[in-house]
Formats: C-alpha cells, sequence, structure tokens
C-alpha cells in the first residue's frame, strides 16, 4: 500500500510540475500575443504621439475638455514658423477638412452652418447635420483671378431627414484673397494681429442642393458674404483656425483625398444652378407628395416630407440661404465692395 501510495504522490507531483512548466512557456509567450493583435498605427497603444494627434483624439471625445484642447492649440500656435516673405506659405493649408472642434468666444455665435445647425433652430427639429467641411483648395485652372485670390473656400454642410432618404447639401465657395499687413494688425477690426496666412474669404451666395445628385433643386440664393480667416498652425493631420474678426477657434482635420463625401461638393457644384421658380415647383410637388401620404396613413414619412418640403420652400422664398440675420458677414462683404468698388 506504502508503495501504492507513493506511485499516487509521485504521478501528482509529475502533473503539477508539467502544469507550471506549461504555465511559464505560456507567460513567457504573452507579450507576443498581445503584440500580434495590437493595431500596428492605433494611436491608442501608441506612446509617440504628436501634439496635433493629440489635439485630435481630444475632439473625438465624447465631450471634448475645453481647456486641455486651449493648451494644445495654444502649443502647436508657438510652434507656427510661417514666414511673411515665404511665397509657399499657403501651400501647405491646400486639402480638404473635416470641422473637428469650434470654441467661440460669444456662446451665442453659431459659426459653422448658421440656421442650419443651430440647435435651436427650426431646421435642427427635421434635418440631422451628417458632417461640416472647410476645404482650402487651389483656384480653378479657368478662373479669372480679379481680386488677388490665392485659393478657394468651400464650406459645405451636409444634412439628412427621413433616415437619410431626403438628402440636403449647403455650399459656400469663395474666393480666398491674402489680407494686407495693414488688414492684419488693424485691432479696431480684428480680434488679434493676424498672421501672414489670414484671408478675407469672399463667397458666393449659398448653394442649396436637395438630393445626391442635385438635379432638380440646386439653387443659389441669400446673400454674398465675407469672412476674415487666420490660419495659426497646419501640419499633415490638421489646420487650426481662427476667425479673424470673432477669435471663434477652429480646429479641421485632415480629410483622405479618397474620402467620398468630403468629395461629394465638386459634381454638385458643376451642376448649372436651376431657378427659384423651378426650385420652389419641385418642393411644392414634395410637399403635396407628403401631404397625401400622410393622408394615406403614412402619417410620419408623409408628414416628415410635407415639413421638411415646406420649410425648404419657405427659405427660398425668403432668400436667406440659411444666413442668419444680423450676420456681420454680410455688412463686412458690402463695405468689401463699397472699398473695391465692384460688386461681384
Amino acid at each position: 500500500k506504502r508503495e501504492i501510495q507513493l506511485e499516487k504522490l509521485d504521478a501528482m507531483l509529475s502533473i503539477k510540475y508539467h502544469l507550471i512548466l506549461i504555465s511559464l512557456q505560456c507567460a513567457s509567450t504573452l507579450p507576443y500575443t498581445f503584440q500580434s493583435f495590437t493595431p500596428r498605427n492605433s494611436r491608442l497603444w501608441s506612446t509617440s504621439m504628436t501634439t496635433s494627434e493629440k489635439v485630435l483624439d481630444a475632439v473625438n471625445a465624447e465631450i471634448p475638455d475645453d481647456s486641455y484642447l486651449s493648451k494644445m492649440i495654444k502649443a502647436l500656435e508657438d510652434e507656427n514658423d510661417c514666414d511673411d516673405d515665404a511665397k509657399g506659405r499657403f501651400k501647405p493649408l491646400m486639402g480638404l477638412y473635416d470641422v473637428s472642434y469650434t470654441k467661440t468666444v460669444n456662446p451665442r455665435e453659431n459659426p459653422v452652418g448658421g440656421k442650419w445647425t443651430r440647435t435651436t433652430g427650426f431646421a435642427q427639429k427635421i434635418l440631422r447635420t451628417r458632417r461640416t467641411f472647410q476645404h482650402i483648395l487651389p483656384l480653378n485652372d479657368d478662373a479669372i483671378n480679379k481680386n488677388g485670390a490665392i485659393a478657394q473656400a468651400v464650406n459645405i454642410i451636409s444634412l439628412e431627414a427621413l433616415l437619410g432618404i431626403i438628402r440636403l447639401t449647403v455650399i459656400l465657395r469663395g474666393d480666398a484673397v491674402p489680407l494686407t499687413p495693414e488688414e492684419r494688425t488693424n485691432t479696431t477690426r480684428v480680434f488679434q494681429p493676424l498672421t501672414s496666412r489670414a484671408v478675407k474669404a469672399l463667397f458666393d451666395p449659398p448653394r442649396i442642393v436637395l438630393g445626391r445628385t442635385g438635379r432638380f433643386v440646386n439653387i443659389n440664393i441669400g446673400p454674398r458674404t465675407c469672412v476674415w480667416l487666420d490660419s495659426t498652425y497646419c501640419d499633415e493631420n490638421l489646420r487650426i483656425g481662427m476667425g479673424g474678426t470673432s477669435g471663434t477657434r477652429f480646429v479641421f482635420g485632415r480629410c483622405s483625398d479618397d474620402d467620398v463625401e468630403a468629395n461629394e461638393f465638386r459634381t454638385l457644384l458643376q451642376r448649372r444652378p436651376t431657378t427659384k421658380k423651378k426650385a420652389l415647383v419641385v418642393l411644392g410637388a414634395l410637399g403635396s407628395t407628403g401631404i397625401f401620404g400622410f393622408v394615406k396613413s403614412l402619417r410620419i414619412t408623409g408628414g416628415c416630407l410635407a415639413v421638411t418640403s415646406l420649410f425648404l420652400g419657405a427659405l427660398i422664398a425668403t432668400s436667406s440661404g440659411g444666413i442668419e440675420s444680423g450676420d456681420s458677414s454680410v455688412q463686412f462683404r458690402k463695405e468689401e465692395e463699397t472699398r473695391s468698388g465692384i460688386t461681384t
């Protein structure tokens, strides 16, 4: 019996010994196992994030930390090495950009989207903001440069309703003209002295496009505007902007060249604008269809279609283009045209 007990004990010890060896072997290979599942380019695992990457991570947080972002933005702006005499100082700014973050000095201001994106406005009760962009692009080859423009600025608000069935795009395209040294340092006009990358964007009337192609409603409506914008920092990840007269801070995250949504505006702008009369006829037909659907038991879909169509029709009829009343950019444009002696 004693020999049997010793054999059992020996077998148990042997099993424990092998289990310990297996455990140690697994532990030794564990880091490589984790490494094989770690995304190579994941910022989450990176130990050498740049300041601009940290800013982009911060603006993508569910609730951005304004205090932290202010410090990071200030750190990037301190790195700005733009030379006043550099002829190519605007070239690094070119690209497609998301509007990733805004921080206004005046909390009542809504610098991105006007009536279209104001949370307390009627538009946001029936429309959902998909994305907002501000692209800085080279001038068209066939453009006639009458005002010294060095690029074109394109602001885009992409909206939808009825789970994406209705698509609405608002586009503001304008010429970006460098500010003179006198304009950049005119403290009665600017929020603070601006850099040599500051421009005035002379925007055309807003282009309102209904649908993905803008075949039936693609209309320029509303006033011309002028906005001063400074680019206080730019790299391969982002561009930091500041409203020249308002002091509003912007973080624009770069989009890839193959970002489909960021490029949708190109075909929409190429399409010839429709007349105001045609746009109202189309919206009236859509509104009638919505009312008919509402009567025929499609209450939610029909009601939303009718309300959306009537809202857009009223907006076009009143010619605001979504620009809010009292917007200083309208007055700035009038002053610019008076000063230059032209009306574009």
